[in-house]
């Protein structure tokens, strides 16, 4: 569930997730490694796990409520399998409510399932589907796995669902998801998760790759020019946002924002993530947490500072005499926080969406950089730390808006909320 190696890499350990016990180990090794080293595997904790999770989910249906301060619990009640594959017809998925009950229903074989996005826990075998201890039922070749989470709020959420299906040889970093949906309540707001088309932009995209001497290589950007920035050359802000290659996303919400007058025009310049993995090492974490790798951390924001906005000077419609705003999502939004902590002469405002790793105390030069926080409430780790970095931030005197959707870990509320974080920073 996570991207943190252990020093035992076989070693399998729990968690706490959502009312129930996760089982989890370095996601650089497979079950087919440590089964053939002769060591526990996560698929095994779970279904170990399992009986006494069901107790605790079927305790927490029966309950009909959420307790004070819970925001998403696990229930479970006795499913009959030919209503569930009924439900699902010839699809391989489905999600539906209940009363503040969610449902996701997925069928394939795999040896764990998992589910990433706005929602991050295991899918769990329906019973007499799935034969314990293999991928599959013996009855059809395909077992059925379920999730049901009481969830505040549900109405107005919008919960993208991915699916992952994990073989006993896959590693569950960087694992393909196997199938996306989107669960949207009646008064959840409207956006391109409705299943409108694209947007055709009126703004401008463009690519440009450096040859960074940080970085001791080349680095792509994407860039994003709202319209009519030709006519207004140098007087736009920008903005440096963190794994830039979503910065299309972004563009397709902020320009029809900046159109309605509810977003100021803004240079996007999206700075792409350093990609896949080498020696079990995650490239984007090593530069976007100070902590985790601080030279790598130093060089890549060598490569913004230095070398980035310089050419962003010269080839952008953007105002040099201003400071510029950082942005980012999840370790992209602790990127953008150090990024202003550390460079405040350079950058005047952060927008951090769903930061998971924050600093431990405010730098005392940082303390006129404005910053937009948000985080959804389903999201245990990333919504504490974010609201951690807000309450220092308060304590120090440091102008700040705190934010909170309903919903998870997932790029709709990232896209939804850089708008307004773009409006309130610039006000």
């Amino acid at each position: 569930m996570g991207g943190k190696t252990d020093a035992d890499p076989f070693a399998v350990r729990t968690m706490t997730s959502c009312g129930e016990e996760i089982a989890f180990s370095d996601p650089y090794v497979s079950d087919e490694q440590r089964a053939a080293a002769g060591r526990e595997t996560v698929a095994g904790r779970m279904r170990a796990l399992l009986p006494e999770n069901r107790r605790r989910a079927a305790a927490a249906y029966a309950a009909g409520a959420l307790p004070d301060g819970q925001e998403v619990l696990r229930v479970w009640c006795p499913r009959d399998a030919a209503g569930l594959r009924e439900r699902l017809g010839d699809s391989r998925y489905a999600a539906w409510a209940e009363d503040d009950i969610l449902h996701v229903l997925w069928r394939g074989t795999a040896e764990q399932v998992v589910l990433s996005g706005g929602i991050q826990v295991p899918l769990w075998p329906v019973e007499g589907t799935v034969s314990p201890g293999t991928t599959v039922s013996a009855e059809t070749g395909e077992g059925l796995w379920e999730a049901s989470l009481r969830v505040r709020r549900l109405d107005e959420a919008v919960i993208t669902v991915m699916v992952i299906g994990l073989e006993a040889a896959d590693l569950p970093f960087g694992r393909p998801v196997t199938d996306t949906m989107t669960w949207r309540g009646p008064r959840a707001p409207a956006g391109p998760a409705d299943g409108e088309g694209p947007i055709e932009l009126a703004g401008e995209l463009r690519e440009h790759t450096i040859e960074s001497v940080p970085l001791r290589g080349p680095r792509e950007l994407t860039v994003y020019v709202p319209p009519g920035a030709a006519g207004a050359p140098g007087r736009l802000p920008g903005c440096v946002l963190a794994d830039g290659e979503s910065v299309p996303g972004f563009a397709r919400v902020l320009e029809p924002a900046i159109a309605a007058g509810a977003a100021p025009p803004v240079v996007l310049v999206g700075v792409h993530n350093a990609g896949g993995h080498a020696d079990r090492s995650d490239l984007r974490a090593q530069e976007y947490l100070p902590r985790h790798r601080p030279r790598r951390f130093a060089a890549h924001l060598s490569f913004v500072t230095g070398e980035v906005i310089p050419w962003a000077a010269t080839s952008l419609p953007v105002d040099p005499s201003r400071r510029w705003l950082a942005g980012g999502f999840s370790n992209g939004a602790a990127w953008a926080i150090a990024a202003a902590q550390r460079r405040p002469e350079v950058f005047g405002g952060v927008a951090a969406l769903s930061a998971g790793i924050v600093p431990r105390r405010v730098a005392g030069a940082s303390r006129d950089v404005r910053h937009y926080l948000a985080a959804g409430t389903l999201e245990e780790g990333f919504r504490r730390s974010t609201l951690e970095w807000a309450t220092r931030l308060r304590r120090a005197g440091v102008p700040y808006s705190h934010y909170e959707w309903p919903g998870g870990h997932d790029p709709f509320w990232w896209q939804r909320t850089l708008p307004d974080a773009l409006a309130w920073l610039l006000a």
